[in-house]
């Protein structure tokens, strides 16, 4: 293997077309647990055009720890904490068993929404805002992967 530094763009123009090409989540399920060695593959990429947006900043939701934050309101619950306890785990494994989009729904429905939205706007929108790198789209018709060979032991 060459030990020359790929320029960033084409690495991420690489990674970009592997995304458009395959599925991962169908690769892994079609992939056999093991140890897979020497894989070797000769590819053309071309890609068309990649688009590179400008970094922002974005609410620091995904940077929340759920779990320490979950155990540390409860600390301070005091006395309604068995109480607010059950109900967590009632809430979780219910929205679990639900999905995603249930889950939406039981929102829209039962009201809850109002509160997420009252969660967003009092507690959410005053948290410091983190970096947030620009989105980089590649278009599904703009990348052609071709494999010229491949190769593994």
């Amino acid at each position: 293997m060459s030990t020359a530094t790929i320029d960033p763009t084409f690495a991420l123009a690489i990674l970009q077309a592997a995304k458009k090409g395959v599925d991962a989540k169908v690769a892994r399920d079609e992939t056999s647990p093991g140890v897979y060695r020497n894989i070797k593959l000769d590819v053309h990429i071309e890609v068309d055009e990649m688009r590179v947006g400008h970094d922002t900043d974005r609410a620091p939701t995904s940077s929340i720890p759920l779990l320490p934050v979950c155990a540390l309101l409860l600390k301070r619950m005091g006395i309604q904490r068995e109480e607010a306890l059950d109900i967590l785990k009632d809430v979780m494994t219910q929205a679990l068993d639900m999905g995603t989009d249930a889950t939406k729904m039981l929102l829209a429905d039962s009201g809850v929404a109002d509160m997420e939205k009252r969660l967003k706007e009092e507690v959410i929108a005053k948290l410091p805002r983190v970096p947030a790198k620009g989105a980089v789209k590649v278009e599904q018709d703009a990348v052609r992967v071709t494999l010229k060979s491949m190769s593994m032991d």
